[in-house]
């Protein structure tokens, strides 16, 4: 009796740490860079004690994880949505440079813009793909 007691409470030790450890796991893994874990970073301020906090030195992300990009117009296709860029690494993405095709967010925002133009961007996520949603000709 006494060896099946000490066997069930090393199983149940055992199995307590394993949940323990990936809860951590989870917790490590969690960030906007792996798809598999997404973190949430949203914060009720309703439900939270703010007395004494300084919300002025608090560091806030950008809305929706947006990623900036530097390039250059070779295509657009504004029935479609579309804008082609021959752009410069994106950091926040890991990107190197290279020439890729993205939806527009507003078909308005290729107004003034034509190919071989320098512009700046701005993408955000939506799905598998990324979207433009800022788009303006460059001062560099």
């Amino acid at each position: 009796m006494k060896k099946t007691i000490s066997i069930v409470s090393v199983m149940t030790a055992a199995a307590l740490l394993g949940i323990s450890s990936m809860t951590r796991a989870q917790s490590v893994d969690a960030s906007p860079r792996n798809p598999m874990m997404i973190a949430d970073t949203t914060m009720d301020m309703k439900d939270m004690n703010m007395n004494g906090m300084d919300m002025k030195s608090m560091k806030m992300e950008r809305a929706a994880n947006s990623h900036h990009g530097h390039g250059t117009v070779t295509k657009i296709d504004a029935s479609n949505g579309m804008v082609t860029f021959s752009h410069e690494p994106i950091a926040t993405l890991n990107w190197p440079a290279m020439t890729m095709s993205f939806k527009l967010k507003d078909a308005a925002l290729v107004n003034g813009i034509k190919t071989g133009d320098t512009v700046d961007f701005d993408l955000v996520q939506s799905g598998n793909d990324y979207v433009v949603t800022r788009l303006q000709k460059s001062g560099k």
